[in-house]
Formats: structure tokens, sequence, C-alpha cells
């Protein structure tokens, strides 16, 4: 059986008794929560040379077997004892987390006539942070401003909506610009056969029947607010949602009729993946017809009479837990891959802006 080895300040940590690591293809850092008792008996010299190195703010990695699923550092140690037992519980993320906890510095404030790509390595690089493209990140941005405090992920996520792409990590610490994958996992998930407990999630609530973005256009109107000057207007629709529940976004970058297009589609996706989800938990960590660890970002055949699913889905999340009660599990959460598809290209459907004057097209 694998090992779960946590490697911190030189030493390698293993034995562990509660695992949680968890890795989404729509968050930019993974997690993990490590635990350990022992029975206590008076002498704590085991319990010290364990936690030798079990510093909080180290860099460390967490590996299963020969995989690496998590590049990051330890955010907290938490011991506990009692009269009989003393508890370790180590958590940490991926590097990336420091741009989910920190602001953008940068001297100008601004960003000109530059991609996401570009803006996405000069914001990662002061943390130490490489970048990996995957995909068509669109046109350069004419003009997109930092606001007072944000951190480098609600920036980058910002921007990212109106390019259509998905911001996550690898397990090697890196910033990751992708979009949902068309690759197979090489394994199907089926009720009575390999699902060994089940949960969905299905809403309305977070849909809308319009998306109506706004934004100022190229060239014009760049000095006022957005909500002040006309600019473009594009309405994206969600056929499914047969009430009229409207919702205009109001775009605070200069963009084009295109961008906007996108920024509606992926608010869109994105409010269809929030609504609609299901999580299966499975016996193991690796895939029975490959060996390997299973993977985010791949498409797996799902059939389940329960929740009524027998179509392909998307592996958006996964969990990885072990306890001594349940054994290895792993909890894939899985989304319709239309969820998470927003096309490179965006078909517009242009109206003339808010303020009454009439955009054209080139």
């Amino acid at each position: 059986m694998d090992k779960v080895i946590l490697k911190a300040a030189g030493n390698a940590y293993e034995g562990w008794q509660k695992v949680r690591i968890n890795r989404s293809l729509t968050a930019m850092a993974g997690t993990f929560d490590l635990e350990l008792t022992w029975q206590f008996q008076g002498d704590v010299a085991a319990y010290n040379d364990f936690i030798d190195g079990l510093l909080t703010g180290s860099e460390c990695t967490v590996d299963i077997g020969k995989d690496r699923l998590i590049t990051g550092y330890l955010d907290d140690f938490i011991p506990s004892y009692d009269d009989e037992t003393i508890t370790v519980s180590v958590t940490g993320r991926d590097k990336t987390a420091d741009l989910v906890d920190c602001s953008v510095v940068q001297q100008s404030g601004q960003f000109k006539n530059q991609t996401l790509l570009q803006i996405a390595v000069i914001v990662s690089t002061p943390f130490g942070i490489s970048v990996i493209n995957e995909t068509d990140v669109g046109a350069a941005f004419e003009q997109v401003m930092v606001e007072q405090g944000e951190t480098a992920h609600e920036f980058l996520a910002r921007l990212a909506q109106q390019r259509g792409v998905l911001l996550t990590t690898n397990g090697l610490g890196q910033l990751v610009i992708t979009r949902a994958s068309k690759k197979r996992g090489e394994v199907a998930l089926k009720l009575g056969v390999n699902i060994k407990a089940g949960r969905g999630r299905f809403s309305r609530k977070l849909r809308f029947s319009e998306y109506i973005i706004k934004a100022t256009g190229l060239g014009w109107g760049d000095d006022q607010p957005v909500e002040n000057v006309g600019g473009i207007s594009a309405t994206i629709t969600d056929k499914n949602v047969k009430r009229y529940r409207p919702l205009v976004i109001v775009n605070d970058e200069v963009t084009t009729a295109a961008g906007a297009s996108l920024r509606g589609k992926w608010e869109r996706q994105r409010a269809i993946s929030a609504s609609n989800t299901a999580e299966y938990t499975l016996t193991g960590w690796r895939n029975p017809n490959t060996g390997n660890l299973y993977q985010l970002n791949r498409i797996v055949p799902v059939t389940d009479d329960i929740m009524n699913i027998n179509q392909d889905m998307l592996i958006s999340n996964i969990l990885y837990s072990e306890d001594n009660d349940t054994g290895r599990l792993i909890v894939l959460s899985v989304v319709d891959p239309e969820s998470l598809n927003v096309p490179e290209k965006a078909d517009v459907e242009l109206k003339k802006d808010w303020k009454g004057i009439p955009y054209v097209a080139n």
C-alpha cells in the first residue's frame, strides 16, 4: 500500500492515521490535513523527535507513493493530548495559496496591452510561482486596473472570467491556466458496481435567464467609471431557465464585444456547474484499470439511476481520505462537461449600449 509522506525541513513524516488531501479544478491551491495519534506513557522524547521540523510556514511536499500531490507550505500545527494519547495534526496548501491570501502590489496599479498569461507571470513571479499555460488565453487586455487590496487570486480570476479559462494548480506549486478537458479518465462510475456512496445537489436558485454584461468599449470613455458611460452590452441566455430572471453584471475593465460575451458565458457556465453536481465515493485511491491515481479534469461515464445520471461527466474535485474506520476512500465530484466549457471564440449577441448609444461591431 502506498505511503502518504509529508516532507518538511529535510525530514520525511509517515504513518499518518487520518488523511485528507483535496484538489479542485476550480481552486487555485490544493489542501491537506494529516493526523497521527499514539499512546502517551509519560515520555515525550518520541513526540519531540517526531515534531522536529514541523514548523508552520516551512516548505513542504505531500506524496502518495511516488506521486506528488502538494508542493507548498505548512499552515497549521495542532498538537493535543490527554492522559493517554498525544495527537498531532498538520495542515497546509500548495504554494499558490499565497496568491489566494496576498494582495497584488504593483507600482502603477495597472496593466496595458498584455495578455492574461503575461499578467499572471508578472503577478506570480514575486511569490516564486511559475505559470503553466495549457490553452489559448485570448487577446491582450487594453487596460486593466488592480483594485486596492485585491488579492492576486481575485485579480487574476476577474481576468480569467473574461477569457473563459480556469485557474488551478498541478501539485507542483505552479499556477495552471486551463480549460475543461476532453481527455478520458479510463474508468466508469456505475451504481451497484464500484460506487460505494453517492450524493447530488441539483438547484436552480443560482441560475438566470439572461446574463447581461455591460462594459466600457475600447478607445473611449476610459477615464470614467463604467456605470457613467456608454459602451458594450452582450447578452447571454440560459434557455433552460424558463422564468424571467435577468442578471446585469458591470465589467470594470475596458473590453471588446467578444470579451464581454465570453464573460457572460463564463458566468452562465459557472452557475450551471455550481447548481448541478454529484459526488461519488469509491474504495481506494488508484484507478483499478491503470494503477494511476485518479486525476482531475478527466471525462468519465456515469451510470446512476438514483440520481438519473447516464452520461459522460467531468471530474472537477478529488478528495483522498483515510482513517482507521473507513480505510482508504476517494470522493470524486463530477459536473456536466459543458458546465465548465466556455468556447475560446465567442458568438456575440450585441445590443445597443445601456446609455442609448448604438455599438456597431467592425
